[in-house]
């Protein structure tokens, strides 16, 4: 009885990976098919009913390993359900490090580049994951992979605007181009609007807040020391 639930246990492991790995194919195929993706929403299962239907960027019933729905992408926003995003990062951080322990190659920074952006998007705390993508991008220059960089920093930093590895190596790229004194201006331009956007979305969260507790201000306070 034992072995057997061992055996049972293996398997259900395996099933679970497998749905994992078939997702995060999908979701870097979705990531590479639309590179100007510039939101991500992070949806539960229910809200994922209302969503409109799209055969770009959507599991359907026709992939048997994957038999619901928990992408889906339009109009450059994507959607990811929470029910799979544990597998989806367990699948993510287990082909990174793979692609991390790789022997040199140019398969293997196709892969590293791919994997760590999967990666990245779910969590971008993953310093090791930010340090990789700057291996290979200071190989060789290259403006347009550079300029990708700064897509995908804008677009995590949509959703999470105050997470400082971002910003760390969003910096570190603008100081890369500049180096080469190419489009320096235009660079920069781009930069204080992204900014200032962000500030105003903090500067309204702040506001609200402020706006929240103001009619109860001893509430919140007891309620801050209580929790600490």
């Amino acid at each position: 009885m034992e072995q057997e639930a061992v055996t049972a246990l293996v398997a259900d492991q395996e099933e679970v990976a497998q749905l994992g790995e078939g997702i995060l194919h999908h979701f870097e195929e979705i990531l590479h098919q639309d590179p100007l993706i510039d939101e991500v929403g992070f949806l539960h299962p229910t809200q994922f009913q209302s969503l409109e239907h799209s055969q770009i960027g959507c599991w359907t019933s026709e992939a048997p390993e994957c038999p619901r729905i928990y992408l889906w992408c339009k109009d450059h926003k994507l959607a990811i359900s929470t029910e799979i995003l544990p597998k989806l990062y367990c699948a993510a951080r287990h082909a990174y490090s793979n692609s991390a322990a790789a022997k040199d190659g140019p398969l293997m920074e196709t892969d590293l580049m791919r994997h760590s952006k999967a990666l990245l998007i779910l969590c971008p705390d993953m310093l090791t994951a930010w340090n990789s993508r700057k291996m290979v991008l200071s190989v060789n220059y290259d403006f347009t992979k550079l300029k990708d960089e700064l897509q995908l920093c804008a677009l995590i930093l949509s959703y999470s605007p105050k997470n400082e590895s971002t910003w760390s190596h969003r910096r570190w790229v603008i100081k890369k181009v500049s180096e080469h004194n190419q489009d320096v201006l235009e660079l920069i331009e781009r930069e204080s609007v992204l900014v200032k956007e962000i500030a105003e979305v903090i500067l309204i969260n702040i506001f609200l807040f402020g706006m929240l507790i103001e009619p109860f201000p001893f509430t919140f306070l007891n309620l801050h020391f209580r929790s600490r």
